[in-house]
This record gives C-alpha cells, structure tokens and sequence, in this order.
C-alpha cells in the first residue's frame, strides 16, 4: 500500500510540512509506504479549460491532457492507494500551488455523463489545513468551511475524505525581525507551543487512520 503526501506550502520546513510529516509517520506505522512531494519545486498551472479531458476520444477518462510538471505527479498519485494534502490558508483558501493541483486532478475525471466516480477504485484522502488567525478570526471569517468544502469535493471525486483544520500556528522564529506590531506575541507563542504538538498528534492518528481506511476501502 502506498500513500503519497503532497506539500502545497512554500517552506519546505514549515507548519504544513511538520503536520504532513506526521500524518505519514502516522500512515507508515500502520503498514503504509509513503512519499512525500513538495510542490513549489514544480513549474505548472492549474486547468487551462481545453476540455481535452473531456473530448469523445481513447484519451477519455486518462486524466489531465496537459503535459508540464505536475503531469507525473498526477500519474503517480493514481498509481497509489491515498493521498494526504497539506496547505497553508492565505486570504481563507488553500494555496494556489494546491489548489491548481486539484483543478487538474479533480475537473479531468468529473464525468459529465452520469456525475459518478470515474476511476476503477476509490483514493481516501486527507486534507491538513493551517493557518495564522486565531479560532476566533476563523470562527467569524468561517474559514473552516472553506476546507470543509474542498474535503467534500474530494470524496466527491475519490473516495471517503477528512480534514484538520489547525489555526494559531507562528509564522516566525522572531517576530521582532518584522512588522507585526499588531500580533501579540507572547500569548500566540505561548498558544502555539501548547497547541501545536497536539494538532501534530492529531494529524498523526488521522494519518494511521488514513492507512487503514485504504486497506479497508480497496479490499
């Protein structure tokens, strides 16, 4: 069983990188091989709406048309068994790395005839959201809904879907290298240090779980 782990942050060492690590030891400790990819590194765009995906033609039902670099990723998520996503939220969406990702994953086997799953077995997967506003700022700005959302679009299209929504998280080592005048400080530090290891946990046990749906899923 193989699940492959798509970081859609800039940073390589980031909050997201951090939640997606343990989300796959969690997976790896249940039986899974895992892969991690990071996708900043690539060159690529979301869908383009050449609606090649979609022509009466042998290439129907092959997935996205377009040829760059995301083009084998997407080859090689389909040869796995599930997929665990992370993100940073910027202005209450995922990030446009991931979100062009998932255009193409998503629109190119969105069968038009029926409105059913269009590949022959079912990808659990996971999405890890994170972001800086506290519970309060995501409460009111209901930004949670926003991964809710893309979680059930993505068991729309593949199969059983979770999320983790973690908020609070710091964005630097020293806050005084920046103008942040407005952040208090000490009490979001204090926060995050108390919080963070226990949205880790989590995505850890969401990642075993995530192991195990997959083996349940495609027996």
């Amino acid at each position: 069983m193989k699940i492959i782990g798509l970081n859609g942050s800039p940073r390589k060492n980031g909050n997201s990188a951090k939640l997606l690590a343990e989300a796959l030891r969690g997976a790896e400790e249940a039986g899974a091989a895992t892969e991690s990819i990071y996708l900043y590194d690539k060159n690529y765009k979301g869908c383009r709406s050449c609606f090649a995906c979609k022509r009466k033609s042998p290439a129907y039902g092959k997935g996205c048309m377009m040829k760059d670099d995301l083009s084998p990723i997407l080859e090689q998520m389909l040869l796995a068994d599930a997929w665990v996503f992370a993100t940073p939220i910027y202005l209450g969406h995922m990030s446009s790395s991931l979100s062009a990702l998932l255009e193409r994953l998503e629109f190119s086997h969105h069968n038009y005839d029926a409105h059913e799953k269009m590949l022959p077995k079912e990808y659990p997967s996971l999405l890890l959201c994170s972001m800086n506003g506290n519970t309060a700022f995501m409460d009111k700005m209901g930004i949670e809904n926003s991964c809710k959302y893309d979680a059930f679009l993505m068991e729309s299209f593949f199969g059983p879907a979770s999320y983790l929504m973690v908020n609070s998280t710091l964005q630097f080592d020293d806050y005084s290298k920046y103008h942040t005048a407005g952040v208090p400080v000490e009490k979001k530090t204090a926060y995050a240090k108390e919080h963070f290891p226990q949205d880790l946990e989590k995505a850890y046990e969401m990642g075993r779980k995530l192991a195990l749906s997959a083996v349940s899923t495609n027996l």
